[in-house]
């Protein structure tokens, strides 16, 4: 009876085992890939955001707000690009922010989001053609958590801005 017991349980210990250190494995050897391919893919939309701009810096700058994640400068004052990370209702949703020199925003675009596709997105497009009109943007329709943390994370962006306006890398 203690066979019958404990050797099911013996077995499915050593099956746990295997799999948790092939996953361990497979993370160590994927995740630089998907960290470059990230990388890549930051810097691809920072070069849209700011088109002039020949190199972005990290700034290190003390009292920022706390969905600002990183502050990137250009050396020729082309503006200034804000990580942003916010929680809509669907979760984490990851922002890239230009700002220019004057304070205004030159565009946003949305790296990662886990919102419902669909509502989501609409979210992301009516930000994004309030911004290129200059226009206040308040809610879309079935999607108010999203687009609160949406709009919030902006704000804060702005708030960063006056924190640094005038920091050159």
């Amino acid at each position: 009876m203690k066979k019958d017991f404990i050797m099911p349980i013996l077995v499915l210990s050593l099956v746990c085992l295997f799999m948790s250190g092939a996953l361990a494995v497979s993370d160590s050897i994927t995740r630089p890939v998907i960290e470059e391919a990230s990388a890549e893919r930051a810097l691809a939309v920072k070069k849209e955001i700011l088109p002039l701009a020949e190199e972005f810096v990290l700034l290190e700058v003390e009292g920022l707000p706390k969905r600002i994640v990183e502050v990137y400068g250009t050396p020729d004052n082309q503006g200034y690009i804000f990580s942003i990370t916010t929680s809509g209702f669907g979760g984490e949703i990851s922002i890239l922010c230009g700002i220019d020199p004057d304070g205004k925003i030159i565009r946003s675009v949305v790296m990662s989001h886990s919102e419902t596709p669909g509502f989501g997105d609409r979210v992301f497009v009516a930000v994004n053609e309030s911004e290129e009109k200059g226009e206040h943007f308040d809610a879309v329709a079935g999607a108010t958590v999203t687009s609160n943390a949406y709009r919030e994370g902006i704000q804060d962006a702005f708030a960063a801005f006056e924190i640094i306006k005038g920091v050159q890398p």
